[in-house]
């Protein structure tokens, strides 16, 4: 769903304190659904402002993702300044630097490398643990430990389970889908989550606009506690032309050298992450991503033999 939005003037208020006697640029960033952006430019300086999505959201777990993923020497945007209950504001307020270099989404060159160290730090950061299933929405305890929505992967699950039927009713899926979906729920619960980015893609992965070099990861506003292999399952299901599909193996390659990557789970994880959306999709208007998601279910479906071995 689109943010709920908040006033230029209240944002430049908000700016104006932080920034005294500054003049400050301030242009809102539409790149992105979710997570309000604006470009904040300080003489030399750039910086990217995030709020939370609705009135009252604290953020407080996207604040700490950064900390946790940086102190793995990852690197990400650094947290500059975050205020839970700026008064300006109905919502919480982040401050982060820029991150150097230009979306691998806009890199026409070899980027083999980039996308080789992008997996591992992916594999890394995956490892993080966290209380719960779902959306990480808050933090928990004096050392401040990420938790998500749901106490327990079966509750997690029931979300899945529930777009199955809306996808199955729209008629939409082969036979194997519902045996796919429900292998997927059975997946045990080893007790605690695993962080997930959650809409990993070539956008959030930087590299330097010359040579190619890795610079990092961005966007930590969709972070879910999910199984370990979830990240890898969002990309797969968003390789299905040829440029997405070499970011994919790119990642998956230098996410293996962390651990190992049983493909099949990963496609398991793509099915159930399509399914969300495409049930998401089907309660909107006709549009290209429902008719990608679509298509990208059935060619996941006939990938092989359900139940994955």
């Amino acid at each position: 769903m689109p943010p709920v939005e908040v006033s230029e003037r209240s944002v430049r208020s908000l700016l104006a304190r932080w920034f005294p006697g500054a003049s400050v640029d301030v242009e809102r960033m539409w790149a992105g659904v979710s997570t309000p952006v604006y470009r904040v430019t300080v003489g030399d300086e750039v910086s990217y402002l995030r709020l939370g999505e609705e009135p009252g959201e604290r953020r407080d777990a996207e604040v700490r993702v950064h900390e946790l993923v940086r102190d793995l020497g990852i690197a990400v945007p650094e947290v500059v300044r975050w205020e839970c209950e700026p008064p300006e504001l109905d919502r919480s307020a982040a401050l982060t630097a820029r991150m150097p270099g230009i979306p691998l989404s806009d890199f026409n060159g070899d980027a083999a490398d980039a996308l080789r160290q992008a997996g591992r730090d992916l594999a890394r950061l995956n490892a993080i643990s966290v209380t719960g299933y779902g959306w990480v929405d808050f933090v928990v305890g004096d050392d401040r430990r990420l938790a998500a929505e749901h106490p327990t992967r079966a509750a997690w699950a029931v979300e899945c389970l529930a777009a199955l039927e809306v996808v199955r009713a729209a008629g939409i899926g082969s036979v194997a889908l519902p045996e796919a979906v429900e292998t997927w729920s059975r997946l045990p619960d080893p007790g605690a989550s695993f962080l997930a980015h959650g809409d990993l893609d070539a956008s959030h992965v930087y590299v330097d606009p010359v040579t190619g070099d890795y610079q990092g990861l961005i966007d930590f506003g969709e972070i879910r506690g999910a199984d370990r292999l979830y990240d890898l399952g969002h990309a797969l299901v968003h390789a299905g032309e040829a440029r997405e599909r070499t970011v994919f193996d790119g990642i998956t390659a230098g996410y293996a050298e962390i651990p190992p990557v049983d493909l099949a789970a990963v496609r398991l994880q793509a099915v159930a992450i399509a399914v969300r959306a495409l049930a998401i999709q089907l309660g909107r208007a006709p549009n290209a991503y429902r008719e990608y998601l679509t298509g990208r279910l059935e060619e996941l479906l006939d990938d092989g033999h359900w139940p994955p071995t």
